[in-house]
């Protein structure tokens, strides 16, 4: 490999001295400008597996060693491992790719929106057979026909076993009937006496929604916006996560960024066993593996314990308060998240 660095001694990058094989200044590689396509492939084919080992090491001591990897960094012991940032884009790369791949939710999404505008369809035509059975009748044998023939047609289509409701909450205890009601009530008001608050804004767009998209269609259109924006979420929820360690640990001796490390380790974490355990019960069928927030829990508590060097009762109830004060913000974020996606 040696005949491939260059003569010169200056770094084509910065203009520095390099001694040896690399720039001490910028850490450029003082190759020469002109290799053949076997060195081009050989030096990809080095990189490549020297960032596997890394990628192997790294996620072996990840899961295996709660704690550790937040503990070598701090150390300063880093070149042997993924950097704490890339790993996590790697992981949480794979996750939500898998996610949504696995979810498929336009497809059901569509097929709402089709029964939705089926069931718009049966109900126009009930009306308008039922304002045939309200014309007044003379009582003759054709009315009489007519009107058992439009009976039988709606009797034989199913068209008098119509729901006039979604069976659904749509947020809160407030239910499809609640919005129709609701609806039907304004309507009936002069325009001048019609409700114009933030309610009424509210009810009307989340019943435009639920009309459009039939009730199973309004949630998984609601489910899968919101699981686009997880992603998003994420870059607010790892530094929250890192300033609520840092409420529970002694602030002068560790900075906020240390708590920022273990926090970006233990959401790869999470991401990677998650996405282990969805890949097995997706190729084995299996629908119900219990106390997977029990083992992510007895992890953090682990980690904080290796990380931290605290007793394991402390660490217990830290990573408790920890996890609960977390899951409070996720819930109001996600809560957040999806009405803004249910009405807009």
């Amino acid at each position: 490999m040696s005949k491939h660095l260059r003569q010169d001694k200056t770094c084509l990058n910065c203009g520095a001295i390099v001694e040896e094989r690399y720039c001490t200044h910028c850490g450029q590689e003082n190759l020469e400008l002109r290799e053949s396509f076997g060195h081009l492939f050989r030096h990809f084919f080095e990189d490549f597996t020297h960032y596997d080992s890394k990628l192997f090491i790294t996620i072996k001591d990840l899961i295996l060693k709660p704690g550790f990897l937040t503990k070598e960094y701090l150390a300063g012991r880093r070149s042997q491992y993924l950097h704490p940032i890339r790993m996590y884009v790697f992981i949480s790369f794979l996750y939500f790719l898998a996610l949504l791949s696995f979810n498929h939710f336009e497809d059901h999404i569509e097929e709402s929106i089709a029964n939705s505008a089926s069931l718009k369809t049966k109900k126009q035509i009930v009306a308008n057979l039922d304002s045939l059975l309200l014309t007044k009748s003379n009582d003759t044998l054709a009315d009489k026909i007519k009107n058992t023939t439009i009976h039988q047609v709606i009797t034989t289509n199913g068209l008098d076993t119509l729901p006039r409701y979604y069976d659904f909450t749509v947020v809160g205890n407030i239910t499809h009937k609640d919005l129709r009601s609701y609806d039907s009530l304004q309507n009936s008001l002069p325009e001048e006496k019609r409700d114009r608050s933030l309610k009424s804004w509210f009810y009307h767009r989340c019943l435009e929604k639920v009309d459009h998209y039939g009730g199973e269609g309004t949630v998984l259109r609601t489910a899968a916006r919101t699981q686009h924006i997880i992603p998003k979420m994420m870059f607010v929820l790892l530094p929250l996560f890192a300033w609520l360690l840092k409420l529970f640990y002694d602030r002068k001796k560790y900075l906020y960024v240390d708590h920022a490390i273990f926090s970006l380790h233990f959401h790869s974490a999470f991401f990677l066993f998650f996405l282990v355990v969805d890949i097995i019960t997706r190729i084995f069928s299996l629908h119900d593996l219990n106390n997977l927030e029990l083992i992510a829990f007895i992890y953090i508590v682990v980690a904080l314990k290796n990380t931290y060097h605290e007793s394991l009762l402390k660490s217990f109830f830290k990573a408790l308060g920890v996890v609960i004060l977390y899951s409070i913000f996720i819930l109001i974020g996600f809560m957040i998240v999806a009405l803004a996606n249910l009405v807009f």
